[in-house]
C-alpha cells in the first residue's frame, strides 16, 4: 500500500458500547451502502519466523486460504535498513521475499512475509468479514507450525470523503465534516478562502493500545494508491481524508505467542475507537451521502 505523501487521553472502557452475539455496536453504528472508505487495512507483526522463509511452509499457508484468496503472486522487496547503519558505513539493503494472496477480483488480499500478516481491501463490508478473514490467516499460520512473538497488532481505516458540491473553501467541509475539525480556521484570516489543512492525534487507549487519527483537506488526487489492488476511479477534485489507526504494541521483553485468541481480541478492541470517532467525524448530511440518499 502506498500513502501519499501529501497528507503527511487514556479511555479505559469506551462508553456506550456493547455486544450483541458477535457483532459491535457503538453509538451510530452503521454500515453504509456507499462508504467512503478508500483502504482498509489490519496488520499483525511479529518476530522473525524461518518457517514463513521456507517455501513449502508459503504453499501450505497459500493452500489452506485458496477458497479466499485463490490468486498468489510472489512477493520480493528491497528496503534499505536505517537503524543498523555502522559508523561511516553504508545503509544496509535487506531482501524481504514472501506471497501475495489475491481474491478473484484484486479488491482483497493477503500478504505473507516472515514477520508479518497482512489483509487489505479496497471493498470493505464490514468488520465482521475483516475479521473472519485475519483469523483464517492465522488459523493457517498455526497449522504450518508458525509460532512467532507478536509485536504489534493494527486496523487501519482510511476515509476519502467526497461530495456532489464544489468545495473552493475548506470552511465549507463543515456541512459534512463535523465543526470540531473545522473549526480551527476561524483563526485566520476571514476575508479569504482557507486552501487547505490537515492535522494528527494519538490517543493513549491504555495496555499498550492506542489510536492515531489524522485528517486533511486536499484539493485533488488521492491519498491511497494500492500496489496490488484494484480500486473504483474516484472524481477529481477536492476531498476529505479521515485517517483512523487504531493499534496494541506488545514490549519486546514479554513473549506473547501469536494466537487467534489474541488477534481477535485486539482487533475488536481498537475497531470500536476507529468507528466511534469515525461517527463522530461526519454529520448527518455526509450520511446522506453514504446511504445513498443524496446526489
Amino acid at each position: 500500500m502506498t500513502i501519499s505523501t501529501a497528507f503527511g487521553a487514556r479511555l479505559g472502557t469506551v462508553s456506550g458500547v456493547r455486544k450483541v452475539g458477535f457483532r459491535i455496536v457503538y453509538p451510530n453504528r452503521e454500515i453504509f451502502p456507499n462508504p467512503p472508505l478508500a483502504l482498509v487495512a489490519a496488520e499483525v507483526r511479529f518476530t522473525d519466523a524461518a518457517r514463513l522463509r521456507q517455501q513449502q511452509t508459503k504453499d501450505e499457508v497459500t493452500i489452506a486460504l485458496e477458497s479466499r484468496f485463490p490468486f498468489a503472486e510472489q512477493l520480493q522487496q528491497a528496503e534499505v535498513d536505517l537503524a543498523q547503519i555502522p559508523v561511516g558505513g553504508q545503509p544496509q539493503i535487506r531482501e524481504r521475499r514472501g506471497v501475495v494472496l489475491k481474491n478473484a477480483g484484486s479488491t482483497a488480499t493477503m500478504t505473507v512475509l516472515s514477520e508479518s500478516l497482512t489483509y487489505e481491501t479496497t471493498s470493505y463490508t464490514n468488520f465482521e468479514d475483516l475479521l473472519d478473514a485475519v483469523i483464517a490467516a492465522c488459523e493457517a499460520l498455526d497449522a504450518a507450525k508458525v509460532h512467532p512473538a507478536v509485536r504489534r497488532i493494527g486496523l487501519r481505516y482510511i476515509d476519502e470523503v467526497r461530495v456532489p458540491e464544489t468545495v473552493a473553501d475548506v470552511r465549507q467541509w463543515g456541512e459534512w465534516i463535523d465543526e470540531r475539525l473545522i473549526g480551527h480556521l476561524a483563526v485566520g484570516p476571514d476575508d479569504v478562502p482557507v486552501a487547505g489543512t490537515q492535522g494528527i492525534s494519538t490517543y493513549d487507549l491504555g495496555g499498550g493500545k492506542g489510536l492515531n487519527f489524522r485528517f486533511a483537506a486536499l484539493d485533488e488526487g488521492s491519498v491511497v494508491v494500492p500496489q496490488h489492488l484494484q480500486r473504483r476511479a474516484v472524481p477529481s477534485g477536492p476531498f476529505f481524508v479521515l485517517d483512523f489507526d487504531g493499534f496494541r504494541d506488545f514490549p519486546g521483553d514479554e513473549f506473547t505467542p501469536l494466537s487467534v485468541d489474541v488477534v481477535r481480541d485486539t482487533l475488536t478492541t481498537v475497531h470500536i475507537p476507529c468507528g466511534a470517532a469515525f461517527q463522530r467525524s461526519i454529520t448527518d448530511r455526509a450520511r446522506e451521502i453514504f446511504r445513498g440518499e443524496s446526489s
